[in-house]
């Protein structure tokens, strides 16, 4: 709960300032402490770079290595029946960077999914509109993943720990950045993944149509 006082004045009404900046800062505080009620704000948070998920996940049945991708090289988009997945890369003015800075835009519509994958790096997802609700497989009953699912919104960070199974179901018509990370130095890692079938399964095999941009 948020209290606000508010400055005394020769009127009865308040000051209609002093009222704004209280609503104002109850929201803010709101979006941030709302997410940690429910337990959902520990992966939105930069300690998260120094938690990773199990290694041993690629041994398990239900992980195979990801098919080579199609797409061209450079910069790309590819469209399907969930929306546009569009690759920017971004070359010096000699080109010669060795590693080129990326980012991935992806539009999806709502009730389609994405993901559904494990990458060794950490995936890093800012989402610019709409809602979507992320299923993380961590932690361990046993020698069994347990599954976590958090809602999020725009304006929130999502950071998925390396070797993390994963999946993206979007509940509204969404924007979201993409790339992924080494957790120690920050600096962007190469795309590789393997598939988690048990969510896999829910992605299904869309039918693809590259273009070079």
């Amino acid at each position: 709960r948020v209290w606000c006082a508010m400055r005394a004045t020769s009127v009865t009404r308040p000051d209609l300032r002093i009222v704004v900046m209280c609503l104002c800062f109850g929201v803010i505080l709101g979006r941030w402490s709302a997410p940690c009620a429910h337990g959902g704000c520990a992966r939105c948070e930069s300690d998260v770079f120094n938690e990773f998920g199990d290694k041993n996940v690629y041994d398990s049945p239900d992980v195979s290595p990801a098919p080579p991708s199609p797409s061209p090289t450079g910069s790309f988009s590819f469209s399907d029946g969930r929306g546009t997945y569009e690759r920017r890369e971004f070359l010096s003015v000699d080109g010669k960077e060795k590693d080129v800075p990326y980012v991935n835009i992806v539009r999806s519509f709502a009730g389609t999914f994405r993901s559904g994958d494990i990458h060794a790096c950490h995936q890093i997802n800012l989402l610019a509109f709409g809602e979507a609700v992320v299923t993380t497989m961590e932690g361990s009953e046993g020698n069994r993943l347990v599954e976590r699912t958090r809602t999020v919104t725009g304006g929130d960070r999502v950071v998925i720990p390396a070797h993390t199974p994963h999946l993206w179901r979007f509940t509204k018509d969404s924007l979201i950045t993409e790339s992924w990370l080494h957790a120690g130095n920050r600096t962007q890692c190469k795309f590789s993944a393997w598939f988690y079938l048990p969510l896999r399964d829910k992605v299904g095999d869309p039918k693809k149509t590259f273009v070079a941009v």
